[in-house]
């Protein structure tokens, strides 16, 4: 957001607040819910315009809940097609709909809806060992690493300075890439271009890499969503893991 000021994107208006709240219901986007003691992953479950409210889903367990709930203000993100939605409410309490417990909040008095932006992209870690793998125009099995992802596209890393055969543009059908428990994705992948990277081994060897870059031609709105929750949650992961090592 360096480019432009973040309040070129606000919305004020009450009507065009509602209506991005609605649309983020209707697609079922994954919000990112983060406040000063933690974070949990959740969808808005409804839009009450009369009680200039909306509902959204709980947390995964109780003690993140309880938190969320101690909150002065929690902070949401979600990130439809080609954008960005953040906004903040302050204090939420629970309440029941359709016979089961929900949070509450007031609508927001401003919206950041951010398009033509950089996706987010999160780094994966070493372990595990996150792969993607596929066939090259030549018909060449290959398997590569995961070195980060976003909506938009993802970052392989092959050892060594030889790359393969693979021209700019050029599309990898049905690619899969593998995170684990996470999940499974069967892709489209564009090829974008290569850098070379040099690194440290753990026995102080300089070591030599490439990076692929790779987007994402087109994403159906199930793959999207499944997508997002997979990184949401490295996020979540490589957010505990800086906390944990803070602590020590």
């Amino acid at each position: 957001m360096s480019e432009v000021p973040k309040e070129s994107f606000a919305k004020r208006n009450t009507l065009a607040i509602l209506s991005v709240l609605r649309d983020l219901k209707k697609n079922q986007t994954l919000v990112m819910i983060t406040h000063t003691r933690g974070q949990f992953i959740s969808k808005i479950l409804d839009v009450n315009a009369d009680g200039h409210q909306f509902l959204f889903d709980l947390g995964s367990s109780d003690y993140e809940n309880g938190l969320a709930m101690e909150a002065e203000s929690l902070t949401f993100v979600a990130e439809p097609t080609g954008a960005k939605v953040e906004f903040s409410c302050s204090k939420v309490r629970q309440v029941t709909f359709d016979g089961l417990p929900t949070f509450i909040c007031d609508i927001p008095p401003v919206l950041y809806f951010i398009q033509r932006r950089e996706y987010f992209r999160v780094n994966v870690p070493w372990l595990p060992d996150y792969r993607c793998s596929g066939k090259l125009s030549d018909a060449t099995e290959f398997a590569f690493r995961v070195r980060d992802i976003s909506l938009g596209g993802l970052g392989l890393e092959i050892e060594g300075t030889t790359l393969p055969e693979i021209t700019s543009g050029e599309v990898l059908k049905d690619s899969v890439i593998q995170l684990a428990e996470l999940g499974t994705f069967k892709l489209d992948l564009q090829y974008i271009g290569s850098m070379p990277r040099k690194s440290v081994s753990n026995k102080g060897e300089t070591v030599s890499s490439q990076r692929l870059s790779f987007k994402f031609p087109r994403l159906s709105p199930a793959q999207e969503r499944d997508l997002q929750r997979a990184i949401f949650e490295l996020e979540k992961q490589q957010h505990m893991k800086a906390k944990r090592f803070q602590h020590d």
